[in-house]
């Protein structure tokens, strides 16, 4: 799908959403609502795909639902079932294909009859002279012609050359109607005037039948370019058990859209010989994007590799857009956000979001919980004792108490003195006061938390630790 969108961005063509769900048994309605949510997330703009009436005619209507600016045809292929009929019975009538009534149990016994004569599996052809009726339960299959050379030109693979097409009659209308995905989008692309079709490299091995159909109706064929598949760790093709396999997830797991896009695109494609650019903006990546440097192989789908970008991307990412980033996954936490307070300190947390937006919840939710849990374990070390810890937060608490000012550098300057005052190390110092105030050893600078949480709600927690120890100490 990027390839397709980067292409028609790259030569000012037009990019459609095409919904193919003729396929009955293995529909999934949401999944029609998760693949509109993933285009609006990843920015793919769409120049013509099914309306919102288009979508509510084929059932598929959900609170929101927009669709997409629209066109000559229905982009939804359960709502062109008669063009595809139409086009199965012309090829019917010009003897390319054949309606065929075998019973499923006709259809087992001939294969294991083939698996028994250690034959090549498939359908025998047993109806194509029997001129099976329209008005009884049928499919519809197309005639492979025996020993025809079919040959094509990949726009990746380069020529393909097939000396005897090996497939067996297959199925391109079934019993209920439907067409198969291979009569389906033969006829979409002609009607639609595609002009390149990309898909995954799985479907090179049925190439011969769309070719053959295309001939039969004397088409032109759009360019057909197999995509090379994203491996998993163990070298076989990306799916739900490697871990992360859809948009949804990435999304829910805090990557920026822009990020994953660049990720792929190098999956699959070279920016050229001598070019170690690694990130892309959106523009530089239609700018540059060409079929002629797709790789033909398959690449391992790297999630460090993708961690590493990602983090790249939330660094260039201005201050207020990062902040509304972050957000979400802090209200979904659980967290009172404050807008002012969680601007303040993203400059501060930036650095330490290191593969993903929710690596900023650890370090940014003191500000926006009523108090933190504080361990007098991790107030406490070999370098403080519990008495100078008790000092030293009640020191804290009475400077900032008076503070005239409660900006970072005020803070800094009213606290600087503590270490000195009590004999103590100032990384001890500041890590008691820390632990009190935010809950955690490891945080942003701790004057900028001090300041961005406010006097009122520092001094609380100060107190609040102080209150802890003394329970300790009793």
């Amino acid at each position: 799908m990027l390839f397709a969108w980067l292409l028609a961005r790259r030569f000012n063509g037009k990019f459609l959403f095409r919904l193919e769900d003729t396929d009955r048994t293995r529909l999934v309605p949401e999944s029609v609502k998760s693949m509109v949510e993933d285009f609006a997330w990843l920015g793919f703009d769409i120049d013509e795909g099914p309306t919102a009436d288009d979508l509510k005619k084929a059932g598929y209507d959900w609170e929101g639902a927009k669709g997409f600016p629209g066109g000559p045809y229905p982009y939804i292929q359960s709502l062109r079932v008669d063009r595809y009929r139409e086009v199965a019975e012309d090829l019917i009538r010009g003897g390319f294909a054949y309606r065929c009534d075998c019973t499923p149990e006709r259809l087992e016994a001939q294969r294991q009859e083939q698996l028994a004569s250690g034959g090549t599996t498939g359908y025998s052809g047993y109806c194509r002279s029997r001129n099976v009726p329209a008005n009884v339960p049928h499919v519809v299959r197309f005639l492979i012609p025996e020993g025809q050379s079919v040959t094509f030109e990949d726009a990746i693979r380069g020529r393909i050359v097939w000396d005897s097409v090996i497939l067996k009659d297959m199925v391109i209308l079934k019993t209920d109607g439907f067409p198969t995905y291979h009569l389906a989008s033969t006829v979409d692309d002609h009607d639609m005037r595609i002009s390149h079709v990309m898909r995954g490299e799985e479907w090179i091995s049925t190439t011969p039948l769309h070719v053959l159909m295309y001939r039969a109706l004397e088409w032109e064929a759009p360019v057909i370019a197999h995509l090379p598949a994203i491996l998993g760790s163990d070298g076989k093709k990306l799916s739900k058990r490697h871990g992360a396999a859809f948009c949804k997830t990435f999304r829910e797991e805090g990557y920026l859209p822009d990020a994953l896009l660049n990720f792929l695109l190098l999956n699959g494609w070279s920016p050229g010989e001598g070019c170690e650019q690694e990130v892309f903006t959106r523009r530089e990546m239609i700018a540059n994007f060409s079929l002629d440097r797709v790789k033909a192989a398959g690449a391992v789908f790297s999630f460090d590799k993708l961690k590493w970008m990602n983090a790249v991307y939330i660094r260039n990412t201005p201050d207020p857009e990062l902040a509304e980033l972050v957000k979400p996954f802090l209200i979904e936490s659980g967290l009172k956000v404050d807008d002012g307070r969680l601007r303040q300190i993203i400059p501060h947390v930036r650095e330490r979001m290191n593969a993903s937006l929710k690596d900023a919840l650890p370090f940014v939710e003191f500000l926006f919980v009523d108090q933190v849990n504080v361990s007098v374990t991790d107030i406490l070390h070999q370098k403080v004792t519990l008495e100078q810890a008790i000092r030293v937060l009640s020191a804290a608490a009475d400077t900032l108490r008076t503070s005239p000012s409660f900006d970072p550098t005020a803070v800094e300057e009213k606290l600087r003195d503590l270490p000195k005052a009590f004999g103590l190390p100032p990384k001890a110092v500041f890590m008691t006061i820390r632990v009190a105030v935010t809950g955690r050893k490891a945080t942003p600078p701790l004057f900028e938390s001090i300041s961005i949480l406010g006097r009122e709600r520092t001094v609380e927690r100060l107190q609040a630790a102080i209150a802890s120890l003394d329970g300790g100490q009793t």
